[in-house]
């Protein structure tokens, strides 16, 4: 009989108390906590296909009193993942009639299995050319290229820059030394690696010479000479990359 009036008086105080309080004895919800709350343990939301069912956002307002509010994105952000850079040491010379110019700059990443990655390529190049003669010469530029596991390189529009030599300098061939300007470039890459192994890319910009007639003059990339030598504030060329990356689910 005892164990029967003692269930019995459970189950009543549970009816009766159906508002919890925690540090008060005056709770006025379901959950009624006065002071700070903490949870040890959450779910990771690091795919799209979980964001798509972990869709509300927890709010509060000035009570404390907590509500949700839905989320129409399904998108999991980018993580940041490291960032790489590449340096010239010394001008790259060329005198060819046009076409592509080796420069050796470029920045190699990986991106791994499942994993989506979002790359941004910066680059600045001076670029001079040693001929005030007019007509000379036509476009000089910079191409941005990428290779993917040791295949062809691909250019990458959104990053290519080239500029128009103007016809003629005040003063003359004699009256300038060093004509040129720096070329600047930015490009976003996404890649999206579905396969279960690492891709590895190489990102790189070469020279670009377009219309240098009779190969008259001499194009330096990179800057006006080498360290320690007095560089002229040409500044010195180089590239880098940041890398983004999410999974993919």
């Amino acid at each position: 009989m005892k164990k029967t009036i003692i269930l019995s008086s459970l189950f009543c105080s549970l009816n009766l108390f159906s508002q919890v309080g925690i540090n008060t004895t005056s709770p006025t919800a379901t959950l009624d906590v006065n002071g700070n709350a903490r949870v040890r343990s959450m779910t990771e939301i690091n795919t799209e296909a979980l964001a798509g069912d972990y869709n509300r956002r927890v709010v509060a307002n000035s009570e404390g009193k907590l509500g949700y509010i839905s989320s129409s994105s399904t998108e999991v952000s980018w993580q940041f993942g490291d960032n790489k850079y590449a340096l010239l040491t010394a001008p790259i010379t060329s005198s060819i009639a046009g076409g592509r110019v080796n420069l050796s700059l470029n920045v190699p990443i990986t991106i791994p299995a499942k994993t989506k990655a979002q790359v941004v390529v910066n680059y600045s190049i001076p670029v001079l050319h040693s001929n005030g003669n007019a007509g000379t010469i036509g476009y000089i530029g910079c191409t941005l290229y990428k290779s993917v596991n040791g295949g062809t390189d691909t250019e990458i529009e959104m990053g290519s820059r080239k500029y128009t030599v103007p016809g003629s300098y005040n003063g003359g061939p004699t009256g300038v030394e060093a004509k040129g300007l720096s070329i600047s470039g930015f490009a976003i890459d996404i890649i999206s690696n579905t396969g279960n192994t690492p891709i590895n890319v190489i990102y790189k910009v070469d020279g670009y010479i377009e219309g240098n007639n009779t190969s008259t003059s001499t194009i330096s990339f990179g800057m006006f000479s080498t360290p320690p030598a007095n560089n002229f504030n040409w500044g010195r060329g180089a590239m880098s990359t940041q890398i983004f990356t999410k999974p993919i689910n």
